[in-house]
């Protein structure tokens, strides 16, 4: 019998947590040809939401086309990949592939590389002769702009974790696309990210090409009693009954993050096969593997942390994250001066270790955490 839970990937259809009212939402605006700026801590499911909703439209008689910007390098690559993603999106043969990219993007020159197994990638080169790099961008962005309005057949355009555009000069992919798409009624622009204060940044800061560009939509975690019934459904589904507190204490451990509830649960259905029963006293047994599992990456990220960085770790991780600069908490935890506490969280922030939310700090990585109280306190 096959686990039902399923984690570290892309889920769509059933396999996919119930956020009926975000995906609502999500699949509303874009048909109505709103920007959105979708902001989620990492695993909480952004993308996966963000496929279904590309599901849905694309039934409906969009283009869509997604871009996972951490798949970009450079200007280059970026090129590259929208050309690709948007000419694929609007012609999916290949004796008509050529075409469509002489027609809308006529600087580029299109090679089609056939694949043992029949299906095809794009490998793109272009010409800046005579055309300035800008200007050539310009052309890839209207693209699915013109393609939509020949065509009568409206575009939705997706950039996933888009603030890695600040790896390599996102100030002007910022002022480029905003040049663009502020003139585009037949296109849906949704920029994604998990990085939420640089998200929030760019629409709030006036002095961002972005500014006032479009609608935040921060994503929120599962409401408890919608993911509990979502949790239970698959647990019946391949006869598995559930003790009576259970799935509060399965939520409760694994701070309500999607990911870690499915890899949790994962590992419960494995563990209870035999007797098809989840009980309360299961759950630590799993949880401690999760972390013996996992602990050689641990291990790894813990050696490459200063001492300071690991102290406020351990009294994060012991304490919670509230007031971490007050007198108390440092003196509690021997932290030393505050400037001190203000560069090791900064630090930590830009690992993505730590994140904060309404003035506490916590850390990202659950599984971590409980690492840390494992192995460490």
């Amino acid at each position: 019998m096959k686990n039902p839970f399923r984690y570290g990937e892309v889920v769509t259809g059933e396999d996919f947590a119930d956020r009926e009212t975000e995906l609502a939402e999500l699949t509303r605006d874009l048909k109505a040809g709103q920007t959105i700026f979708l902001i989620s801590p990492r695993r909480y499911g952004k993308t996966s939401l963000i496929m279904n909703a590309l599901d849905t439209l694309q039934t409906e008689g969009f283009y869509t086309a997604y871009i996972d910007i951490f798949k970009v390098a450079s200007f280059k690559s970026l090129l590259a990949l929208y050309t690709e993603v948007v000419s694929r999106a609007a012609e999916t043969k290949i004796e008509r592939f050529n075409k469509l990219v002489m027609d809308f993007f006529p600087n580029i020159r299109p090679k089609v590389v056939i694949r043992p197994d029949g299906s095809f990638s794009i490998e793109i080169d272009y010409d800046v002769k005579g055309k300035s790099a800008g200007k050539l961008f310009d052309e890839v962005y209207e693209a699915p702009q013109r393609i939509a309005k020949k065509r009568h057949k409206n575009f939705i355009v997706v950039f996933d974790e888009f603030q890695e555009i600040a790896n390599f000069d996102g100030d002007a992919i910022e002022k480029g696309m905003r040049a663009c798409f502020q003139h585009h009624d037949r296109v849906g622009y949704l920029f994604a990210g998990s990085r939420r204060y640089i998200i929030s940044d760019m629409v709030t800061n006036k002095r961002r090409a972005f500014y006032n560009m479009g609608k935040i939509m921060p994503l929120s975690k599962i409401p408890v009693e919608e993911f509990k019934s979502f949790l239970e459904d698959k647990f019946s589904r391949t006869g598995f009954s559930v003790e009576a507190g259970v799935l509060d204490e399965i939520l409760d451990v694994t701070e309500n993050y999607p990911y870690n509830v499915q890899f949790l649960c994962h590992e419960l259905w494995n563990n209870c096969l035999d007797m098809r029963r989840v009980a309360v006293d299961d759950i630590t047994p799993s949880m401690n593997g999760i972390l013996d599992g996992l602990s050689a990456v641990y291990v790894t990220i813990w050696n490459t942390l200063p001492r300071h960085q690991k102290r406020i770790l351990i009294a994060i991780a012991a304490s919670g994250g509230e007031k971490i600069f007050s007198r108390d908490f440092i003196r509690d935890n021997d932290l030393g001066a505050v400037s001190s506490v203000q560069t090791s969280i900064k630090l930590l922030m830009k690992k993505e270790i730590v994140e904060k939310e309404c003035d506490i700090y916590y850390i990202t990585d659950v599984f971590f955490k409980g690492w840390i109280r494992k192995e460490m306190m």
